[in-house]
């Protein structure tokens, strides 16, 4: 599930222009749905062109949007990452309940493979909470920083302060510069239930279209569990790379 945090997260530079799936931009003329010549679309564009309209919404992919008020907390300029959750819920209509709360993630995922869009990707949300060091976590730190970050003993709050004003992806994704993607599961006594297929082919779809607009690639997919301090495999085997 989703938590908050962000407190002069580092703002970064500016999301590609414009925001158009990629791999319809070679075919189609983008001029809103495809083309205004009606005689001309099937030979310009055999599919709707996939875009972020003007209020940062996914058009022509078959989501659904299912905005909730209050869960956009500030201007989100860039998106470096994609940050995959479980919701610990077993209905779509819960976890929007939850959302209104003020903490969720821009994306919801049913049972059935509906994608819903809960806010705009204009927008960030409180999804991922306090993000863990990178460096220690990936064994790559100096031994000056290893020491530094060793002395803060166990406080997540002052490892977030000090990885906050690094650039990505020096450091991990956070509220400030992610999409938050959550997916409907609950957690049981032998750990995380797996996706569906119908899910499972969602959010593939979902990764892929965030990925080619924003110019992303699998490297900037992350499991939440292990950038933040979280419930161990909440993020794991939802996603698998192409």
């Amino acid at each position: 599930m989703s938590n908050g945090a962000l407190s002069n997260e580092k703002t970064e530079e500016k999301n590609p222009s414009p925001l158009i799936y990629n791999k319809h931009k070679v075919n189609c003329t983008f001029e809103g749905d495809t083309t205004k010549n009606e005689n001309e679309k099937a030979k310009i564009c055999t599919v709707s062109v996939i875009y972020v309209d003007p209020d940062g919404y996914i058009k022509n992919a078959n989501f659904i949007q299912s905005s909730v008020a209050g869960l956009g907390k500030g201007v989100m300029n860039k998106i470096n990452g994609i940050v995959l959750h479980r919701t610990d819920s077993s209905s779509v209509e819960g976890t929007l309940t939850s959302f209104s709360k003020g903490v969720g993630t821009h994306f919801l995922i049913a049972k059935n493979g509906d994608i819903h869009q809960t806010v705009s990707l204009f927008s960030y949300t409180y999804h991922v909470g306090k993000i863990k060091s990178r460096c220690m976590e990936e064994k790559t730190c100096s031994a000056e920083e290893s020491k530094k970050i060793k002395s803060f003993g166990w406080n997540p709050g002052k490892v977030y302060d000090h990885e906050k004003v690094k650039m990505y992806p020096e450091r991990y994704p956070y509220n400030g510069d992610s999409v938050g993607i959550e997916v409907v599961a609950m957690h049981k006594n032998d750990g995380w239930e797996s996706p569906t297929l119908e899910q499972t082919n969602s959010i593939s779809k979902l990764v892929d279209i965030i990925k080619n607009i924003y110019e992303l690639d699998d490297r900037d997919v992350y499991e939440h569990d292990k950038i933040s301090y979280k419930m161990e495999g909440e993020g794991a085997g939802l996603y698998v790379s192409n």
